[in-house]
């Protein structure tokens, strides 16, 4: 069922790339197992995406957030090793039953891993990636950009939580700025949008934010969201 649930996304995802040369991979690299989609010919010098599922999902899925992209990319989206439902999670199953500080070391711990994949990955394509994913994977784009940001041309979080103790860290520690678009629903129930606007203000001008959010959205990806983020990863892909 899983390979048939591939099958009819990459078919969908293909089908918005009329024109382009498409290939798919199924890959291993540091202790992460990832799916490869290629727009443009794959023996080329792409742009590099690298997306994060969310907490019980999976890779095949995560195809459908990006078809919006109308220039040539690779996609690399790694799985998490714990499964988790129907799916799988980057972090433990019992993260969130977690304190918050008790999460935050759980979820550096695993970015720390994450990042040494996203280090190969680009050391592969000679490439630096934008990274970017929902839910828990956005945490982990977020994260991405707070602590490895030398590995990251730009990063796309949606729905993500802004853990506190980043906002601590930030006082006193200097970080190197890069682009961060943090897109989120304005009805989101597990994520309250006046949290992250917030923390948001705590953070200031210490990182380079520009923030999205959009009414009558949950903690989900909407269809205006994948336009308007479409449009900015494009162009940043292709504006030198």
């Amino acid at each position: 069922m899983k390979q048939l649930i591939l099958l009819i996304l990459l078919f969908a995802f293909n089908n918005t790339l009329i024109g382009q040369r498409k290939t798919t991979f199924q890959q291993s690299v540091n202790g992460y197992e990832y799916i490869e989609i290629v727009k443009g010919n794959s023996n080329e010098k792409l742009p590099l995406l690298i997306a994060f599922h969310y907490s019980g999902g999976n890779p095949s899925e995560t195809i459908a957030d990006y078809d919006s992209l109308k220039n040539p990319v690779r996609i690399i989206i790694p799985k998490g090793n714990y499964i988790k439902r129907n799916g799988f999670s980057y972090y433990p199953v019992d993260y969130y039953q977690k304190d918050s500080s008790a999460q935050f070391t759980l979820s550096k711990i695993t970015v720390d891993s994450i990042a040494v994949f996203v280090k190969a990955i680009e050391n592969k394509y000679k490439q630096k990636a934008i990274v970017t994913g929902i839910s828990q994977g956005g945490d982990i784009a977020f994260l991405l950009a707070m602590y490895y940001s030398e590995l990251c041309k730009a990063s796309f979080p949606f729905a993500a939580v802004i853990h506190s103790t980043i906002i601590e860290e930030l006082k006193n520690k200097p970080v190197k700025k890069i682009p961060i678009y943090l897109f989120q629903g304005e009805s989101d129930e597990i994520v309250p949008v006046s949290t992250t606007r917030k923390k948001l203000d705590s953070i200031g001008k210490k990182l380079q934010i520009k923030f999205y959010s959009y009414p009558n959205v949950g903690h989900d990806i909407s269809l205006q969201m994948k336009i308007d983020y479409s449009k900015i990863i494009d162009k940043l892909n292709y504006t030198k």
